[in-house]
């Protein structure tokens, strides 16, 4: 052990006086983050997932330049059998060579936790995918040195070595793309999608350790030190042909037994999810579902043997996601897997809907269509659900566990939307939402007549969605009534009417916020902006359009107490949104404990009467604080209903609904615990959370890049200069004899 971490330091000692090894780190340092910062700031997510694209592809160029004269050199300049008179094996060569490298690159690498640092202050980001992202990053640079060093010991000089290094390396990437596996058989092409580095890079990038990835870079990584082992072996062993072939076939067994195990390996689950949001890990909310089915649920997943190398990795999730789904369920969920090339299995997938669908793919110089299966069908019973594609699983444990709560709930709770003065529509402005809820809920839109002046018995809750039109008093002493008799409401309520053509909002008259107000709380007459955390829209048309941000689409903060009700969000998008005040003293008279939900940043303002919503206006930069955006009301004793008062009604409208998951999820959430049911909104938003990035002014954005690009190149820069003076002032001293 001592004689390698001696040759480590020895090694390590030569990269850092070596010049050519700090113009290889700063060329790769300045590409990785200059390229990263191009877009990074355009994306606004505080992700390294974009750093992490590029890692593999400029490893091109840190790799071969690091691993060429590893033993090239040593052989060229004959100092490699110097080097072997030491008391230094093989054994222990190849260790201390690879560990240096692997240190030395590894302190390259580390320049990406202070940029992961510095994001960290600027938004939510997970630290547990970034750190998984690094330990990727170290993986993939592990096995591609181990090849690098292997190319190094079969050449005499470095240029050849760094060119087969860099070809080889570039092989394994691009291993498993359609374009070299297109022309393949079958089986070859499975194998060659298997081998691609990428792919396992990419699936730990994720946040995922899973035991196959972490196998392969392991295994991979070790035969190309064996092989490098056995080409050294073979110069030294010279004629001794009989010996070395026993070494040989040793090392061949040992590679066999490593491929195998990886092919074989491959269906062996086990993995630590480290999300944050534990993205790839069962929630709660299923597993309680899946102990209290009492009857089978069948799910069969009908998946062509032959996808294309992008449908690889899901195909993977699926089944792990599946299984997962049978071992909770303790026997109750039984998974079946199809291959539709039998006709009778295609004829049966057909039957649910599900088809074969076709995907371009690039082969041979030109463009392919290649046709396969991947869906879902999920029965209970005489009753069946259906995923006709899985084109990605971010989403297949809501859209899985959905279906089943829907296939096996006996009696669903009723929610009414009320109609008729203006509100928004389940038919229309709604239907997102109404897809959602019809999973777990009965829907109904509800109209007062002269026939029906009550709430229907057995409703679980009412939600008043931007009424623009009077209630009458009849229909508010029924909306009382029932509130007070354990009923609950959700009032989404809308100070303004916006007029997005014409681009200026009127004062709602009839927003039916004075009977919140009874209850203490007070829907404000303004329209709240915030300067910070808002969200960039695209504005123009034509050959002229530009994206700038617009403070009247809030990006609102959720509170401890918001979790606290299972509504597991972090932030929230709130267009148009007005604030809310609260009479304490009031909301205890009517018997209500409060919990505010949603808050904006210290950078939010107000504007009130006639309002321009033109983004291009200028806002006012004074009198600017936290803004109540939504609260929650719960009765102090049992008997009451529960209230949940919000000062928008567009965030679940249109295209609020369908590319802002935190906004379903809110509603989701804030309907379920008013209808006491269980939320699948904590599963929902897991498909996609949000991290976006929130900068005050634009020297932030500056600081964020500039800092981290100086560090990366002055950091390196000044050591080397450091090293680099104190040898030239050690020359000059003068040993006396």
């Amino acid at each position: 052990m001592n004689s390698i971490l001696t040759l480590v330091k020895k090694e390590l000692r030569t990269f850092f006086d070596n010049p050519t090894a700090y113009v290889v780190l700063l060329v790769f340092l300045f590409l990785w983050e200059y390229l990263f910062f191009r877009n990074a700031f355009l994306m606004g997510e505080a992700s390294l997932r974009a750093l992490y694209d590029l890692f593999p592809w400029l490893l091109l160029i840190l790799i071969p330049a690091l691993t060429m004269g590893a033993l090239a050199q040593e052989k060229s300049e004959g100092t490699l059998e110097w080097l072997l008179t030491h008391p230094l094996s093989l054994l222990q060569l190849v260790a201390g060579k690879f560990l240096a490298l692997l240190l030395f690159a590894t302190l390259v690498f580390s320049f990406a936790l202070p940029l992961a640092r510095t994001l960290s202050f600027f938004g939510n980001l997970d630290w547990g995918v970034a750190l998984v992202q690094f330990g990727a990053g170290v993986s993939l640079a592990a096995m591609d040195l181990s090849f690098g060093l292997f190319i190094s010991s079969l050449f005499s000089y470095q240029i050849p070595a760094l060119l087969v290094t860099v070809a080889g390396l570039f092989f394994l990437n691009v291993v498993g793309f359609e374009m070299v596996t297109a022309s393949l058989p079958l089986y070859l092409g499975a194998f060659f999608e298997r081998l691609s580095a990428l792919g396992h890079f990419e699936s730990m990038a994720r946040g995922v350790l899973d035991v196959r990835d972490l196998w392969y870079f392991v295994s991979v990584t070790a035969i190309f030190l064996s092989l490098t082992y056995l080409q050294l072996l073979k110069q030294r062993l010279g004629n001794r042909r009989k010996l070395y072939g026993r070494y040989q076939m040793g090392v061949v067994l040992f590679i066999g037994i490593a491929v195998l195990s990886n092919l074989v390996g491959a269906r062996i689950p086990g993995r630590i999810d480290l999300t944050q949001d534990h993205s790839f890990t069962l929630s709660p909310a299923t597993k309680k579902l899946l102990t209290g089915i009492d009857d089978v649920v069948n799910i069969t997943l009908y998946a062509s043997t032959q996808l294309p190398s992008q449908l690889q990795p899901v195909l993977r999730d699926i089944r792990d996601t599946l299984r997962d789904y049978q071992t909770y369920s303790k026997g109750n969920v039984v998974v079946n897997l199809k291959d539709p090339a039998d006709p009778k299995v295609a004829q049966e997938a057909a039957a649910y809907g599900i088809r074969e669908m076709q995907f371009n793919v690039i082969g041979r110089e030109e463009f392919q269509v290649k046709t396969g299966y991947l869906g879902l069908a999920i029965t209970y019973g005489d009753r069946h659900e259906v995923l006709p594609f899985v084109q990605e699983a971010s989403d297949l444990e809501y859209r899985l566990t959905g279906f089943i709560k829907k296939l096996t709930s006996t009696e669903k709770k009723k929610i009414l939307f009320l109609a008729g003065h203006g509100e928004k529509s389940l038919n229309g402005e709604y239907q997102v939402l109404r897809a959602e809820l019809d999973k777990q809920f009965d829907l109904e839109e509800f109209h007062f007549s002269e026939s029906t002046k009550q709430i229907p018995d057995q409703v679980a809750a009412v939600v008043v969605a931007g009424p623009q039109q009077k209630i009458s008093a009849d229909e508010r002493l029924a909306l009382q009534s029932y509130l007070q008799n354990q009923g609950s409401l959700f009032l989404l309520l809308d100070a303004y009417a916006i007029n997005d053509q014409m681009m200026y909002a009127g004062e709602n008259k009839d927003s039916f916020a004075d009977f919140a107000a009874a209850y203490g709380v007070k829907l404000n007459n303004d329209m709240v902006y915030d300067l910070r955390a808002n969200e960039n829209i695209q504005f123009g048309g034509g050959a002229v359009s530009y994206v700038l941000p617009y403070p009247f689409w809030l990006r609102v903060r959720a509170t401890e107490q918001c979790s606290a009700l299972g509504l597991n969000i972090s932030q929230a998008l709130l267009p148009w949104a007005s604030s809310i005040a609260l009479d304490e003293t009031l909301v205890e008279k009517n018997g209500y404990h409060i919990s505010r939900l949603l808050v904006t940043s210290a950078y939010a303002g107000s504007q009130t009467g006639f309002i321009t919503i033109d983004p291009t206006q200028t806002f006012a930069k004074q009198n600017l604080g936290e803004h109540l955006m939504a609260v929650a009301l719960e009765p102090q004793k049992a008997g009451g209903g529960r209230l949940v008062v919000l000062g928008d009604s567009d965030f679940l409208a249109g295209q609020f609904g369908q590319t802002s998951p935190e906004n379903l999820s809110l509603g989701l959430g804030a309907i379920s615990w008013l209808a006491r049911d269980d939320s699948l909104a904590g599963l929902y938003i897991k498909r996609k959370p949000n991290r976006q990035l929130f900068f005050e002014n634009e020297f932030q954005i500056l600081f964020v890049k500039y800092s981290n690009l100086s560090l990366a190149l002055l950091v390196p820069l000044g050591v080397g200069l450091w090293r680099f003076w104190r040898r030239r002032r050690l020359r000059q001293y003068q040993y006396a004899v």
